[in-house]
């Protein structure tokens, strides 16, 4: 299951719109933002969810293995690291014996455009990442 993250709301209405999949920013109803987290969790069905940075703490995902990161705040390295940890929690699944397993396959993916200070800020959160035991 995958998570775009977008600090900006804007960008993330877009993507929302354009995959055709939930958004859950600052002014997403509560009701609705549990909705959409409970369905997430539970259906098959929603394997996309895009969230702004209000995601970024106190949301427990672990269904969730891939985020795709739109957009950061510059060299925001501990929200980075929350992002991160979003995916990092171990995923039950039912072996082919019948036993439950634990998988820890994580994918995590920022979209910067070439030649910009994007990419110098990435590169410094990444490289911090690296300094917290995080291999690429």
């Amino acid at each position: 299951k995958i998570i775009v993250f977008s600090d900006l709301v804007y960008s993330l209405k877009m993507y929302a719109d354009m995959l055709k999949k939930p958004l859950i920013y600052g002014e997403t109803p509560e009701r609705e933002r549990q909705a959409i987290l409970g369905t997430f969790r539970t259906s098959s069905a929603l394997k996309t969810i895009c969230i702004s940075k209000v995601g970024d703490t106190s949301i427990d995902l672990p269904e969730a293995n891939i985020v795709i990161q739109v957009s950061s705040h510059f060299a925001a390295r501990r929200q980075e690291a929350q992002r991160l940890g979003r995916i990092l929690r171990p995923k039950s699944f039912t072996a082919t014996d019948g036993s439950n397993r634990s998988s820890f396959n994580a994918f995590f993916y920022t979209l910067v455009s070439t030649d910009t200070q994007e990419m110098f800020y990435s590169a410094k959160r990444q490289r911090y990442l690296i300094d917290q035991g995080y291999t690429f």
